[in-house]
């Protein structure tokens, strides 16, 4: 299988035009990872690069000469962007008898912490009134106000679900709103849905979609395998707070007869009709009723592509071995070998098929460390005592 640092290209570019290449680290990165996520897309890579001090002195900001910060960083195998991202931390290290850089990129989600978005600001829409508006209009308009280095609105996928009401008067970071306020409301068929920024600094707003494998693996291709269903998290009765108010709980009692009844509040953001309440508390109810596998494992071994049609090196049908690197966030993979058919026997089922929310790509060992998808405790979306009670680890 390829190598790492035989196939992978690093290149600095002055910006995300890639016209005016500044540097090739292909040949002398020392180490490398990088990660993917939802929401957010590609979002970090870490790189040690020896350097000679002339040329990490380029790097630097001083005086007449602005350095590299916010440059763009590209990751790519072949034609194909593997990460990339905007770099933030520059680091020069002199220090036993190593010369060179500690660079910290982050992928293009983070721009979307750079401007705020206020409802109320001259030219922007009033979500309160007229309508019917939909979570992707206000994500369109967010993007296109305050997002100028990301990539146009055509990816981004329509609801149907309407929000009129909704008062986005709060200035904020369009990544916060997503996150905190927009994401929780699901849609009409009370569906998952994340938001992430890709190749091309291109932003999606997508359907959580489980309905197809993209990867297969074995026990033995994998290390420090644990099957951790937490209880801790478990909530089978969800009340959606809207502001102050308290509207209608949603209850699964299929998991109260089962399990102690556990309840928690969804906080909301103010104006949203009732209806969209209560649906995005049944939504929330569905992720959080049962103990759910909660626990990352590390790839090692060998990882088998099965939907090709986002390699453009590998189109065609068929099962075929591929690099780790090309495993993300959005992904469902399948461990074939880890329980029998019968107890696994669902497409989504914790078990043995995984819907990624994190991968960590560790170039120089190899190794790639998956998240599979988890109930949201860390995403400001639960009320603040709660997420004190469940805080991640």
């Amino acid at each position: 299988m390829a190598n790492a640092k035989e196939s992978l290209s690093v290149r600095v570019y002055e910006d995300y035009n890639t016209t005016a290449l500044e540097d090739d680290l292909s040949e002398s990165w020392l180490s490398m990872v990088f990660s993917t996520g939802l929401h957010g897309g590609f979002k970090e890579a870490r790189l040690s690069v020896p350097m000679a001090l002339d040329a990490a002195w380029q790097y630097l900001n001083r005086p007449g000469a602005a350095g590299r910060h916010f440059h763009h960083l590209e990751i790519s195998d072949g034609i194909d962007v593997v990460w990339e991202g905007r770099i933030m931390d520059i680091e020069l290290l002199v220090q036993s008898g190593f010369v060179g850089l500690n660079l910290t990129s982050f992928g293009y989600w983070s721009s979307m912490r750079d401007q705020y978005y206020d409802a109320a600001d001259a030219g922007n829409t009033d979500w309160t009134a007229g309508g019917p508006h939909t979570v992707d209009d206000i994500i369109k308009e967010m993007i296109t106000k305050e997002c100028p280095d990301i990539n146009g609105t055509a990816d981004i996928e329509a609801n149907t679900r309407d929000v009129v009401g909704i008062d986005l008067t709060d200035r904020g970071y369009p990544m916060d709103i997503i996150v905190d306020k927009i994401a929780p409301l699901s849609d009409s068929d009370n569906s998952v849905w994340y938001f992430g920024v890709w190749e091309s600094r291109k932003p999606y707003w997508t359907k959580r979609n489980t309905d197809d494998i993209n990867w297969y693996l074995s026990v033995e291709d994998t290390e420090r395998l644990s099957l951790n269903q937490q209880g801790k998290h478990l909530r089978n009765v969800v009340l959606p707070v809207v502001g102050t108010a308290e509207k209608t709980s949603s209850v699964d009692t299929d998991s109260t007869a089962l399990y102690p009844r556990r309840e928690v509040m969804l906080s909301l953001p103010s104006g949203i009709a009732d209806a969209v309440a209560n649906d995005a508390g049944k939504t929330a109810l569905e992720e959080r009723k049962d103990p759910r596998q909660d626990q990352g494992f590390t790839v090692k071994g060998h990882v088998y592509n099965t939907t090709p049609g986002r390699l453009s090196q590998a189109a065609g049908a068929g099962v075929e071995e591929k690099p780790k690197w090309w495993v993300r966030a959005g992904d469902v993979a399948r461990i074939r070998d880890l329980v029998s058919e019968a107890a696994a026997s669902g497409t989504l089922d914790d078990l043995r098929t995984f819907y990624l929310v994190e991968t960590r790509y560790d170039a120089g060992r190899d190794v790639l460390e998956v998240q599979p998808d988890r109930p949201n405790n860390r995403l400001s979306v639960l009320l603040s005592r709660m997420s004190q009670l469940e805080k991640d680890k």
